[in-house]
């Protein structure tokens, strides 16, 4: 998630931007979202990308300021561009980190093109785009190769995939919304498609956890947490998550993604 008072930026942007470049954003120039990367179009048709974007401040219709620090491919992915981005203290006049640090340490997001609806869904739109970090669900996701805007091995496409992935990294079962999950917790992620395979078959300390589609879980054969959820709670409540629940059964239910998790996990270390 997004740290500070950022849950979601619009596409339309007043421009105070101080490039890399000197060059000034004049009247006519727009910002738009392609990808991962923001792309700066000059009245005079020149584009700059994200990379030649690095020291620029964007001011937003809501008057915040976010800079770009540093942009540098993401090591799961050579393809994927992780910015370094910065929100001003309209106070103090200061800058802090505008992710929270993820498992590896890195304060990092990037700008991904789209909306989210009041239920929290995602929903493919050109016009508007907002921030994801890589310590959140909307970013972990598209690290793991569940791109909004891409297609899959066979040219699928996957925003199903990246909505699904929502579910899936939250441990929101029963799709209202609520976690249960802790932060670092491991789990294993795979898909149909192939994007992520199993690593964990071999390991007896993983069993199958539950099958994930556009609303939630499909079934669910034991829960992540149980002393956040408990499979007997669970199935109390929402009762079509029951029945034999593996791979197979899952697939028949129209599973998108499947998780494998520890079957003691161990409880996160907290961060300093």
């Amino acid at each position: 998630m997004i740290t500070g008072p950022f849950p979601r930026l619009a596409a339309a942007l007043l421009f105070a931007v101080s490039l890399a470049s000197s060059a000034q954003a004049r009247p006519g120039a727009s910002l738009r979202v392609e990808g991962e990367r923001f792309v700066l179009t000059m009245a005079d048709g020149k584009r700059l990308t994200s990379a030649e974007l690095v020291g620029a401040e964007l001011d937003t219709e809501d008057g915040q300021t976010i800079r770009i620090d540093a942009v540098k491919p993401a090591k799961e992915r050579s393809n994927l561009l992780l910015h370094s981005l910065s929100a001003r203290n309209p106070v103090k006049g200061t800058w802090t980190p505008l992710c929270d640090a993820d498992a590896y340490g890195r304060r990092a997001g990037f700008p991904v093109a789209g909306r989210w609806d009041k239920d929290g869904h995602y929903v493919k739109d050109p016009g508007k785009w907002f921030l994801a970090c890589t310590s959140g669900s909307r970013g972990k996701c598209i690290v793991w190769g569940y791109d909004p805007w891409g297609k899959g091995p066979h040219g699928e496409d996957l925003s199903p995939f990246y909505r699904t992935c929502q579910f899936t990294v939250r441990a929101n079962y029963d799709g209202k919304g609520e976690a249960h999950t802790k932060n670092g917790t491991s789990i294993d992620v795979f898909d149909i498609l192939g994007i992520q395979t199993p690593d964990s078959l071999a390991d007896p300390r993983y069993v199958f956890e539950a099958g994930w589609g556009l609303h939630g879980a499909v079934c669910v054969a034991r829960t992540r947490w149980s002393d956040l959820m408990s499979l007997p709670k669970l199935l109390k409540a929402a009762p079509g998550l029951a029945g034999l629940c593996d791979r197979p059964a899952a697939r028949r239910r129209g599973a998108l993604i499947f998780t494998r998790v520890m079957l003691s996990p161990a409880i996160p270390a907290p961060r300093g």
